[in-house]
């Protein structure tokens, strides 16, 4: 199975080399099926029981193209990276090809329970997704840096088709629908964390094979962290990650507004504990991830990345389990309140 998952992944990487678009490159398509080529690496996330849901039960779909002469329409509702993971990928090509990245981490703690429990109205769901367009900046930056020759302009186009292919994918799984659910919507942003993770699985091969085509000189241009940017913290290691880990107190927060929302009973207070409890895992999952360092070259960083990706998907099942058991528990009354949370307005 090894060896034949290895020829797929040959098959798929060569054909971007040749292919009329990114698209194109990474799909085979036979009768009216197409089946999408992921890299068949170390990933590990996702055999935990927690089942994800199928494709279609969560209504994601390409973006509507406007018509002609027509202004695209700008997504409305949460406009956060959890729900429309190419909003995340500016920041993380930055991360990856010229740290540090100027942008946050977008999955933390805080824009987790914010993006789950943000109010939107009925009307602002289905909306056009957000595109990401800074492939080709990412691919002309990467060619003044190592000035490919040879044999290293085909793997550089391939760099680039997967690239392209990524911002596709992640076009392809844009929601055309908001749960207004907390739980049900950490169930969407966990499927949009997957599909990032995936987007980066295809960009992994390409990338590493063009790293063992650079010579030293090549190599020493290639992705380098900006020397301004490597400050020391007092523990000795660079400052160039950006902080990333909930304080106890952030933790603690979140559950007191949801108590002082639902008032509840004694009979509900093993549930309570239950989600103080799922909120501390969720916090210790990001926070024994978050990087007080970035690795030195562009494939370490993108690695260090899809283990970030991990870590936040299992925090995100963690406390999606937890808000769906408590949800049960709840009055009507009680219900109402809960609805009413909204953790971004208590920032």
């Amino acid at each position: 199975m090894r060896k034949i998952c290895a020829i797929v992944t040959i098959a798929a990487l060569a054909a971007v080399a040749f292919s009329p678009s990114p698209s194109a490159a990474f799909g085979l398509r036979i009768g009216p099926f197409y089946f999408g080529i992921p890299y068949f690496g170390y990933r590990h996330r996702h055999h935990a029981s927690h089942a994800l849901r199928d494709e279609a039960s969560l209504k994601t779909a390409a973006p509507a193209q406007p018509a002609a002469g027509s202004q695209a329409t700008a997504p409305q509702g949460p406009m956060s990276p959890l729900l429309y993971p190419a909003l995340a990928l500016p920041a993380v090509y930055d991360e990856i090809f010229s740290p540090p990245s100027s942008s946050p981490w977008p999955f933390s703690y805080d824009a987790i329970l914010q993006t789950a429990f943000a109010k939107t109205a009925p009307d602002q769901n289905a909306a056009a997704c957000p595109q990401a367009n800074r492939q080709s900046a990412v691919a002309e930056r990467i060619r003044a840096e190592i000035r490919p020759s040879g044999n290293q302009l085909q793997v550089m186009q391939k760099l680039g088709g997967a690239l392209g292919f990524a911002s596709d994918y992640l076009a392809k799984a844009c929601p055309s629908e908001i749960p207004q659910d907390p739980a049900a919507r950490l169930q969407l942003m966990e499927w949009q964390i997957e599909k990032l993770a995936e987007a980066l699985d295809f960009v992994r091969p390409p990338l590493q094979e063009l790293e063992q085509s650079l010579n030293d000189t090549q190599r020493a241009r290639f992705g380098m962290a900006h020397p301004m940017a490597a400050a020391v913290r007092p523990d000795g290691s660079n400052a160039i990650a950006p902080a990333c880990a909930a304080a106890p107190t952030k933790v603690d927060a979140s559950i007191e507004q949801i108590s002082l929302a639902v008032q509840p009973t004694d009979a509900q207070r093993d549930a309570m504990d239950g989600l103080k409890q799922a909120f501390r895992n969720a916090a210790n999952e990001l926070d024994a991830i978050c990087p007080l360092s970035l690795p030195g070259d562009p494939l370490a960083r993108l690695e260090a990345i899809e283990a970030r990706l991990d870590a936040t998907w299992r925090a995100l099942v963690s406390i999606q389990t937890a808000l769906s058991d408590f949800e049960t528990k709840l009055s009507a009354e009680q219900r109402v309140r809960f609805d009413a949370t909204d953790f971004a307005a208590a920032q």
